[in-house]
């Protein structure tokens, strides 16, 4: 039994013990407090994780309080005598039951649950002071009545920005934990994806140049391609799953200036040769850098994974009447059956970051044989910066 549980049983067990000891006068004065306080007790049991038993406990408690005014208020006394020390505890206890059931609700109930059971422990709370008024104007006792609901308005209002705090607390580590799906589902695919490629290359070139007439080399290196292929299916599940449908801007790591650098990376690991042929006039931008990088870097790595017998690759980086158009082409033949069992996420991914910032991807084959990636960037005008 935690500490919330083993307060409630305590609420329940004082406020018995009190009922016994201390009875009011007239006895039906204790109504209303025991059942707000045996409310107060099952409501501190269910706690934040009961989405029922707690409202229900509150609206149990508001209405028995309700039900023990209007009984009184019917019964209408007036005799004008003041309660005893006990009986006047008893009055001044209720209240203070029914303000702590409205804290729970809105604390912790669902907000449709929170609602009706916050109001009705604090209607409850309004309607106590009617039992003292008699023959008073009706503007009297409304003024009465709205009085005794400002404890229960402030008590609400504080729980309701605790609630509010830890919701947007959560909603911040939420935010946090999306971010940093992202950019790992960034790295994973334009960069992790690229470099286990790189490896599949490689060791294809291998078939072809080493194993010769040695089935068990061949047999090997055989094994270690499927297993750089398997990696990179599985890389694109998991970053199937790290993503989300609205993908978040990340920063730029790369741009126009690191293209070259990595068209002799992809040279060295393969036998393609690779051309890089640059015809720009002015800047395109910081962002268009980044995107037109990763575009390459995606149509490279592609390259690998279904042309791996491509022998030439170009890169055109061209200044087109205020656009940047980046070309990657090349004269593989695609294989017989497809290198891998799933289509990728690079292309859609692509698509987007590009067509945030205005521009087109165009895909195909290209003749007489081969695969073409063509994408376009509005480049910005100077005074509006990069």
């Amino acid at each position: 039994m935690n500490g919330r549980r083993i307060l409630a049983a305590a609420v329940a067990l004082t406020l018995l013990a009190g009922a016994m000891a201390l009875p009011a006068d007239p006895a039906v004065l204790m109504a209303g407090p025991l059942a707000a306080g045996l409310a107060v007790a099952v409501a501190l049991a269910a706690g934040p994780r009961s989405a029922r038993l707690g409202p229900v406990a509150a609206v149990a408690g508001g209405a028995a309080s309700i039900a023990v005014t209007a009984w009184m208020v019917a019964r209408a006394p007036g005799d004008g005598s003041e309660p005893d020390a006990v009986t006047g505890l008893w009055i001044l206890l209720e209240p203070a039951m029914l303000v702590a059931l409205v804290f729970m609700a809105v604390r912790w109930a669902p907000p449709r649950a929170a609602v009706a059971s916050a109001g009705a422990a604090g209607a409850a709370t309004a309607l106590i002071v009617q039992r003292m008024l008699t023959g008073e104007p009706f503007l009297s006792l409304v003024a009465a009545s709205a009085l005794w609901t400002v404890p229960a308005l402030a008590v609400g209002t504080a729980a309701w920005y605790l609630r509010w705090t830890v919701a947007e607390r959560e909603r911040t580590v939420q935010r946090a934990r999306q971010e940093q799906r992202l950019r790992l589902a960034g790295e994973l695919h334009d960069f992790v994806a690229h470099d286990v490629s790189e490896i599949v290359a490689r060791v294809q070139a291998g078939r072809m140049v080493l194993a010769g007439d040695d089935p068990r080399l061949a047999r090997l290196l055989e094994q270690v391609e499927a297993a750089g292929v398997r990696a990179l299916e599985s890389m694109d599940r998991t970053v199937n799953m790290l993503r989300d449908d609205e993908d978040a801007s990340r920063r730029p790591v790369c741009g126009l200036d690191d293209i070259e650098a990595l068209a002799r990376r992809f040279a060295a690991s393969g036998s393609a040769a690779v051309a890089v042929d640059r015809r720009l006039a002015r800047e395109a931008g910081r962002e268009n850098g980044a995107v037109a990088y990763r575009a390459v870097v995606e149509a490279l790595t592609n390259v690998r994974r279904h042309a791996p017998s491509a022998e030439t690759v170009s890169i055109e980086l061209v200044e087109d009447e205020g656009w940047l158009r980046v070309t990657v082409a090349d004269d593989g033949r695609a294989p017989a059956r497809p290198v891998r069992a799933s289509a990728g996420l690079g292309l859609p991914g692509m698509a987007e970051r590009v067509e945030r910032l205005g521009g087109t991807v165009a895909a195909g084959p290209r003749e007489p044989r081969g695969w073409q990636v063509a994408v376009r960037l509005p480049i910005p005008d100077q005074g509006a910066g990069a």
